[in-house]
């Protein structure tokens, strides 16, 4: 038990030193359309920023491609697509990217957009949120790390900090009506972990999806990564486009 302890630490102490750097900064890259802003890049020569970028220019191309597959479904006059990106946490481990807006493709209702991103500044590696969470709210083992993660504990802390929030009785409605699962970003802004409902029904989306936002002390109560909430404690929040 004792070497399983030191070894902890080591990784710990190691993953730190390893982001001793200045946290970086954001380089605006063009709009993917008149009122759909794109991912940044970071700003760096490190190979963990070179993979973020990579991987941020992939994202950017597949929601080219997305966007061009909506305007071909839709009637005439019955598409859109409006999103903006801020970055909810840049850090000295840890940066978070995020796209919110709405799209149309033509369908009875338009669609919230969401999208979050999380990254590794030591390995430049897309962050899986179940490896950060205690073992407890992760979730079904063998998912993919952009799928929604849903668990019973996940639920119960967004319901409670839902409620603490002042959601309505027809939110709590909603929340009984099927298993949810979540969405997460860390937030320099709000001191906490945002946490967003990934599938309620649609009369339910907008007004009772969130973000909540878990607080630092209720994270580190139960057992979040502690360089991340480092970095939320002293990271900063910026918006790409202001």
């Amino acid at each position: 038990m004792k070497l399983i302890a030191f070894a902890a630490l080591v990784s710990l102490a190691a993953r730190s030193a390893a982001a001793a750097s200045p946290p970086p900064t954001l380089h605006k890259t063009p709009n993917l359309a008149k009122n759909a802003e794109a991912y940044p890049t970071l700003v760096g020569a490190t190979p963990a920023i070179a993979r973020i970028n990579r991987a941020l220019r992939a994202a950017n191309a597949k929601q080219s491609e997305d966007m061009m597959d909506c305007r071909r479904d839709a009637p005439q006059d019955g598409y859109w697509w409006e999103q903006s990106v801020d970055a909810p946490l840049i850090g000295a481990h840890f940066v978070s990217l995020l796209a919110q807006g709405n799209l149309s493709c033509g369908g009875a209702h338009p669609n919230f957009i969401v999208e979050a991103l999380v990254f590794d500044l030591n390995t430049g590696a897309q962050v899986d949120g179940r490896t950060l969470l205690p073992v407890q709210l992760r979730g079904k083992p063998g998912q993919a790390a952009d799928i929604p993660i849903a668990s019973p504990a996940l639920t119960a802390l967004f319901i409670d900090q839902s409620e603490k929030e002042g959601v309505d009785a027809s939110c709590k409605e909603a929340f009984a009506e099927q298993e949810m699962s979540f969405t997460f970003w860390p937030d320099a802004k709000s001191k906490g972990l945002a946490m967003r409902a990934a599938n309620l029904l649609h009369w339910a989306e907008g007004p009772c999806s969130g973000p909540v936002t878990i607080p630092i002390e209720t994270l580190k109560r139960i057992g979040f990564d502690p360089l991340l909430i480092e970095d939320i404690e002293t990271g900063r929040y910026q918006i790409v486009d202001p």
